[in-house]
């Protein structure tokens, strides 16, 4: 038998933090900063190329920070739910966690499924009474079987909503998960 050994095998891996961003390209595809919920720009230590240009990505980054520059370790994508009224759908989900920054309410969910890549999300407005908005999570599984759960990260981004409270439902496996949200003054 044989091994090979790395001489930084030994090192630590380095203390990650890990937070919901937007994270826009220049007019070369290329990000070379994030932008955390409360407006923080880190510029990147290691920019990343080869994406599409003039974009804002929204993702969950995982990041490392020394002398206000961010190096990035991971960057998963999150989707950004817009108003799907029209198309309302409410499949089932589980709910990990949600939880409100300045600009977001950011959803951690777990759909069971086989492809993911079918699903559609997105919110449904049920009603506005004075400035309290009532609000579904839109997710429509489409024709992927409910196999296995895996993680899915969205933002709902809070000017698309004009009201000062929201109240979020979202249809789970074992009924409904409820919360309000109150927002500050716009």
């Amino acid at each position: 038998m044989s091994s090979c050994r790395d001489d930084n095998d030994d090192a630590p891996y380095p203390s990650i933090i890990t937070e919901m961003a937007d994270c826009p390209t220049n007019s070369d595809g290329t990000m070379v900063k994030i932008v955390l919920d409360d407006d923080t720009e880190l510029p990147l230590s290691n920019p990343q190329t080869g994406l599409k240009a003039d974009v804002i990505y929204r993702c969950l980054a995982g990041y490392t920070l020394d002398k206000g520059q961010a190096t990035l370790y991971s960057l998963k994508s999150a989707a950004l739910l817009r108003d799907s009224t029209s198309v309302a759908q409410c499949d089932p989900v589980n709910v990990v966690s949600l939880w409100q920054t300045r600009r977001y309410i950011n959803l951690h969910l777990m759909p069971k499924t086989q492809d993911q890549g079918t699903h559609s999300w997105g919110f449904i407005t049920d009603s506005i009474r004075g400035r309290h908005a009532y609000l579904r999570l839109h997710h429509r599984q489409g024709s992927d079987p409910t196999a296995y759960s895996t993680d899915v990260y969205a933002s709902l981004p809070l000017h698309l909503v004009a009201a000062d409270t929201i109240t979020l439902r979202i249809r789970t496996f074992s009924g409904t998960n409820e919360q309000t949200f109150p927002l500050e003054s716009k």
